[in-house]
């Protein structure tokens, strides 16, 4: 089962627009490719397709959606891909439940 808000956040969200903020995308039939982000390459193998929201290097391997690809291009956790692409599609989060208990003093 997934989790209804990942989902409206991926719905809200154009892969190839987020994509398209840390790369040059250049449409390639059905398809957007570019150089990969993830390592060195001189022709660029790096595809990302709108209509599945998906991307994939046939170089390197790397493959994911929306959030693989924020968490591994900002070096972040899920968490704070989370609150990342929440924020650009304008989905509020619902808050943080705190355990802790207040000090005595």
């Amino acid at each position: 089962m997934t989790d209804p808000i990942v989902e409206d956040i991926k719905h809200k969200l154009d892969i190839v627009d987020v994509i398209g903020h840390y790369l040059t995308l250049r449409k390639a039939g059905a398809n957007y490719k570019a150089s990969c982000p993830f390592h060195a390459e001189k022709t660029p193998s790096f595809m990302v397709n709108r209509e599945r929201q998906i991307y994939r290097c046939f170089g390197c391997g790397e493959a994911g959606d929306v959030f693989s690809f924020i968490m591994k291009q900002e070096n972040i956790d899920f968490p704070h891909a989370l609150e990342l692409l929440a924020g650009k599609a304008g989905v509020a989060l619902p808050e943080k439940s705190s355990n802790r208990t207040k000090p005595k003093n």
